[in-house]
């Protein structure tokens, strides 16, 4: 009876699970329409489309009964979807998500009881290829921005949205968060709240500083809690907002097939930028990246290094860039 489960990819584990009075595994199905309550909906957005694949092919069947090979199979799905959809595609960055998404589903399984291993564990994710990402130069950066002005049909925001992002190097989340309360035109800083609902402060230049502030309340921004980035009619923008600007621009710029024109490429540049004129310390704070060593934690840059960095970046003066005295406590924080 053994060797027979054996052959069937149960173990004695799944046997006794199955036994047991009350104990009832769900499908596939059953079990992936929980998901949304237990991851973060970014993650969520992300791994849905491979769950629901995964439903399409294995539904119907218990969790505990799913082989590494039934696995594979939803992973070469998602390869070959991904192929029909964009023909020029290897299907590689599809793989490896869809990987990552069977994982993280069958382990909530495992942790819940539900399944005595994790078969998705066996899964290999294909090797990730060299990224094409860089920083652009002058000459691309210049084309970028002329190609943004004359595909936007809302200008004023789409080049303050790049420029932006060339000053504070600040991730895609940290503009869609940005309020009013995180403005300090004293200081001539933005708070970001980025990754891992990590404050910082990031100092810009004070002529930015005063542009976003003027942008938000000429289009209804009022109170602290109100986005600063905005569209004509006063809607705070989406991730949608990015796809159409760099989606437009791409279609204007002849080497975009080769190198990815986007908000992180932006920051990217303004980073490689900052370590030049200031060193990596520098350009690492400025990043918001934690430190990767130990030694790093000794050779943190200082908010008036950033703000140096800064203000040798725009070209401005920085209020902070000479002397800075104690950080106020961040505005998210001091509400809570």
């Amino acid at each position: 009876m053994l060797e027979e489960a054996r052959a069937l990819g149960l173990t004695i584990e799944d046997l006794i699970a199955a036994d047991e009075p009350g104990h009832v595994v769900p499908t596939v199905a059953e079990f992936v329409a929980t998901m949304d309550t237990v991851f973060g909906a970014a993650t969520a957005r992300t791994y849905r489309p491979y769950w629901r694949l995964a439903v399409t092919h294995l539904g119907d069947r218990h969790l505990h009964q799913i082989t590494i090979d039934d696995l594979a199979a939803v992973v070469t799905a998602a390869a070959a979807r991904a192929q029909r959809a964009r023909p020029a595609s290897t299907g590689r960055a599809s793989r490896e998500t869809c990987v990552a998404a069977l994982r993280a589903l069958f382990a909530r399984a495992a942790a819940a009881g539900l399944v005595s291993r994790n078969p998705a564990a066996g899964l290999a994710k294909p090797r990730r290829a060299r990224s094409r990402r860089r920083a652009l130069d002058d000459d691309e950066l210049s084309q970028l921005v002329d190609a943004v002005c004359s595909t936007s049909r809302d200008p004023g925001l789409d080049i303050l949205l790049v420029r932006f992002h060339l000053e504070s190097a600040a991730r895609r989340q940290g503009a869609l968060g940005l309020r009013l309360r995180d403005l300090d035109a004293h200081r001539s800083t933005v708070w970001l709240a980025e990754k891992g609902d990590r404050d910082r402060e990031q100092p810009i230049s004070p002529s930015l500083t005063r542009l976003l502030a003027d942008h938000a309340t000429s289009r209804g921004a009022g109170g602290p809690d109100d986005a600063v980035l905005r569209t004509r009619d006063g809607r705070p923008i989406s991730a949608r907002r990015y796809d159409t600007v760099f989606g437009r621009a791409r279609d204007a710029l002849g080497w975009s097939e080769r190198t990815p024109v986007s908000a992180h490429v932006l920051r990217h540049t303004a980073i490689t930028s900052v370590g030049r004129l200031a060193g990596y310390p520098v350009a690492q704070a400025f990043a918001g990246h934690a430190p990767p060593s130990v030694t790093g934690r000794y050779l943190h840059a200082t908010l008036a290094d950033v703000a140096g960095a800064v203000a040798a970046l725009t070209g401005e003066r920085h209020p902070l860039a000479m002397a800075a005295g104690p950080s106020p406590r961040c505005p998210r924080r001091a509400e809570r």
